[in-house]
This record gives C-alpha cells, sequence and structure tokens, in this order.
C-alpha cells in the first residue's frame, strides 16, 4: 500500500493517475464487505427496500479512516474526520440507489459469473485453479464466514454491473469534446480583474457610541491581555529506544516531568513564559492551539507526533490575560468594527461589479493555466471559485465576487492560448482515454445525485442518523 501511495503521490497530476484514483474512490464508495441486510440492527438509513445498519456502517467508516489517514498523513485532523462520517453516509446511499436500480432493471448474477470471479482470485488457486480446500481455510484463517464473504462478493459483482450500464448510458464523447477539455487542462487564460479592498473603504465607514458601548457591555469579560503559558516538554525519537505512549504513562503516574526525565536520562526542554500568540507561532506546526488550552497545571498532554519524533509536554504555569483598560478596550471593538463594516461595504461593491459585468480591464493577470490554484501576486484560488479559470468569451464576468486573502477580486476573460498542437498530437490517445473515463464517472455522479434527491423527495430514502452523532 505505501509504494502505491507514494507512487500516487508523485505523480498526481497525470492523466494515467487521475484515472486509476477515480477507479479506486469507485471500490471504496460501493465496496464495504458483505454488509448486514438482515441483522437486527441499529438502523443508519432505509433506501427503497434496504437497511443500512450500524455494522455495516462502522466497517465502511474505519476502511476510509485508514485510507485518507494514510493519504493525508499529518494534515488529516479532527474536522476531516467528522467531514469523512457524512462521506461514508453518502457513499453508503449511493451503494443502495445501484441496488434498488439493479432490482428495477432485473440486474442479477448467476451462479456461473460468481464461480469465475471467485476463480479468478489468486490466494484461492493452487496449480493454477480454484482450490475449495484453500478458498476454505483462507476464509477461515481470516476469521471470515463463507456464506457472509459469498454475499459481499456478489453484491460487489452486481454492482459493478450496474455501475458499467450507468456509465455507458451517458452520451457519447465526440472529438470536439475532447479537445475542449484538453484546452481545459491544458490551455492558458488572461483574466482582468477589478481589485475591492476593504482598507480603501475604511474612510466610508462610522462607528457610534451606542454601537461600541452595546458591545462593550456584551462582550467585556472578553478584553483581556494575553493568556501567557510555561511548558515542559521532552522529545522521543528513534535514538531514545523508548515508546511515546510508555512514557506518556509513566509521567501520568509520575507528574514530574524533570524528575523522569533524570532518571531516563531524556532531556527536559522549558519553553520559558510565554505569550499565547508567541506560542501558537513557534508550535504552530504541532497544531498546539487546539489542545494546550484544555491542560491544567501538572497536566501531561498526549504524544504530539511530528516529523518521525513525538513531543511530550507538561504544562508548568498559566497565568490569565489581566483585564484591558476599558480605553483601549473600546479601541478594540471601534477598529474591529470599522474593518467589518469596510469589509462589507467592499463586498457589495464587488457584487455591484458583477451584476453590471464591470471589470477593469487595465489590470490583468497574464496568462495562467486553467488548472493553477492560486495567481502570482494575488495569492491562492478558493476552491469554490475555481470555475474562474474556465471563463471564454462567451462567458466574459465570473458570475461571483472572490474573496482572496480579505480584498474582493472581480474576474473577467481577456484572451487564452491554447495547447500546443505537437503536444496535443503526442497527447491525443492518452487524453482521450483519460476524458472518456472521467466524462463516465461524471455521468455516474450526476445519475447517483439525482436518484438521490428524488428518492428523498418521495420518502424512499429516509435518513435515522445523524452522522456526527454516531
Amino acid at each position: 500500500m505505501k509504494p502505491m501511495l507514494k507512487f500516487m503521490r508523485k505523480y498526481a497530476r497525470s492523466y494515467l493517475i487521475k484515472v486509476i484514483f477515480a477507479v479506486i474512490i469507485i471500490v471504496f464508495v460501493f465496496y464495504f464487505g458483505a454488509g448486514s441486510l438482515r441483522e437486527k440492527e441499529t438502523k443508519i438509513a432505509e433506501v427503497g427496500s434496504f437497511d443500512i445498519l450500524y455494522p455495516e456502517y462502522y466497517e465502511a467508516y474505519n476502511k476510509e479512516l485508514e485510507m485518507f489517514r494514510q493519504l493525508y498523513r499529518d494534515k488529516f485532523d479532527e474536522k476531516m474526520a467528522a467531514e469523512l462520517k457524512d462521506k461514508v453516509l453518502q457513499d453508503m446511499l449511493n451503494k443502495y440507489i445501484l441496488l434498488v436500480e439493479a432490482k428495477k432493471l432485473g440486474i442479477s448474477v448467476s451462479d456461473q459469473e460468481f464461480a469465475e470471479l471467485i476463480g479468478s482470485i489468486e490466494a484461492f488457486r493452487k496449480d493454477g485453479k480454484f482450490d475449495k480446500d484453500r478458498y476454505v481455510a483462507v476464509l477461515r484463517q481470516n476469521k471470515m464466514d463463507p456464506e457472509q464473504f459469498e454475499r459481499g462478493e456478489k453484491t460487489m459483482l452486481l454492482i459493478r454491473k450496474v455501475v458499467s450500464i450507468v456509465r455507458d448510458t451517458g452520451a457519447p464523447v465526440t472529438d470536439a469534446d475532447i479537445w475542449a477539455g484538453y484546452v481545459r487542462e491544458k490551455g492558458k487564460v488572461d483574466l482582468f480583474y477589478s481589485r475591492f479592498s476593504p482598507a480603501s473603504f475604511k474612510d466610508k465607514v462610522t462607528v457610534t457610541e451606542k454601537e461600541l458601548n452595546d458591545v462593550y457591555e456584551k462582550e467585556k469579560d472578553r478584553f483581556r491581555g494575553e493568556d501567557t503559558y510555561r511548558l515542559k516538554y521532552i522529545i522521543v525519537d528513534g535514538k531514545s529506544g523508548l515508546r511515546d505512549d510508555q512514557i506518556y504513562m509513566d509521567l501520568l503516574k509520575a507528574k514530574d516531568i524533570d524528575a523522569y526525565g533524570r532518571q531516563r536520562d531524556l532531556k527536559v526542554n522549558d519553553t520559558g513564559s510565554m505569550r499565547q500568540s508567541e506560542l501558537f507561532k513557534t508550535y504552530k506546526n504541532l497544531k498546539i492551539e487546539t489542545w494546550v488550552k484544555d491542560l491544567r497545571k501538572g497536566d501531561v498532554s498526549l504524544p504530539v507526533r511530528d516529523d518521525g519524533r513525538s513531543l511530550i509536554f507538561q504544562l508548568v504555569e498559566r497565568e490569565d490575560g489581566k483585564p484591558m483598560e476599558k480605553s483601549a478596550a473600546l479601541q478594540s471593538i471601534k477598529n474591529s468594527l470599522a474593518t467589518n463594516k469596510a469589509k462589507e461595504k467592499a463586498r457589495l461593491a464587488a457584487e455591484d461589479a458583477v451584476k453590471n459585468k464591470s471589470v477593469d480591464k487595465k489590470t490583468h493577470t497574464g496568462f495562467i493555466s486553467r488548472t493553477t490554484t492560486s495567481i502570482p501576486k494575488i495569492g491562492d484560488i478558493p476552491r469554490d471559485n475555481a470555475g474562474m479559470l474556465g471563463l471564454t468569451k462567451d462567458t466574459p464576468v465570473y458570475d461571483k465576487s472572490v474573496d482572496i486573502n480579505g480584498d474582493y477580486y472581480v474576474f473577467g476573460y481577456a484572451g487564452e492560448q491554447e495547447p500546443d498542437r505537437q503536444e496535443w498530437q503526442k497527447d491525443k490517445e492518452r487524453f482521450a482515454q483519460y476524458y472518456t473515463a472521467r466524462h463516465k464517472e461524471q455521468f455516474l455522479t450526476s445519475f447517483l445525485e439525482e436518484s438521490k434527491q428524488a428518492m428523498l423527495k418521495q420518502g424512499k430514502i429516509k435518513i435515522l442518523k445523524n452522522p456526527k452523532e454516531i
């Protein structure tokens, strides 16, 4: 698995990997083991005559959780884990929508098809052919019930058949479609833009005394100086020969990090007294802001893993920030209100420009890739606004204002560069395969979403448990 992930990360932008990744997603979306179609367990949802039960959901969630942890590594956080819960439920709804469609179309899996599938699995073969004794032994070794395994494999094969039929139902792809897709992937676009900075609206806003005092009375407890922290920590790496979880458990008992360090011949580091902002900046790669506030004096943190090592902290001292003088608090409130009002004025001005299709044609980005994620001298493009890179003569102004680093932008089409024709001839066959596969996946996605919305409206899909509460 690890070499595959390394390969995928290295070549993530190639056509081949995009298609491979689409296939991997389909497998994880639709194959969640045997399922629990008949077990009397807690129901998560109903799809037609099928029930999504807790054991099946739990198994599916853990499979995807492991995959995402390997893909995103240290970037995988609690927010992503929470979002994954809903994603898994949506994926399982899709699985059963396809099973409902199979019933509707009268599609089934024959004994011959199942025998061919099982016979093709290398783990069940001996001397070049299927071996029943080996089959039973492998299942027993993996603690799998043969009946449940076979039911799961038949379900997977049935879903594959339905997916294949749905994919092939979409409109055929023409050469013109493929070229247009290649232009979107490899072409470049030049964009005009107007910038609406909140700073330029600050002198046009006013903050009344009433507004200041109202906010102060509601939030005066919030206006304090920064908290200060002092922590000590031990770094655990491969050289020590010690496990971070064992050190953590030892420290919970010992409660004295200095004494423990001397006993184990481990260096104890001291942050000294640090303001909260300084502490967060210094240890931002450890996401210290997400856990340090929960520590009380003497508490030991869980091991925080970073770049092949672990850090275990103990809170030595914490001093709450002192209350701010009222005049300073009022000034802080005034600045905040003025900034928010100026930002709102900038946003409204940008939206008016979008509505009137008014873009300053003196400033432009220069030619940038239609698949870029950032614009030089402007900043990263928000994921939800990637459509601005698809502007053409026919759609000359992007239909939304774009917030980039606190400023609002309105983008318009200035020109484009088509991909090099010689490169196109080299890439044509490979890109056509990729584009056709992607087109089929997009059709499948649209089919599933439209079916889901229709079934929800008709009461044929019922969500019985909120994924966040599972």
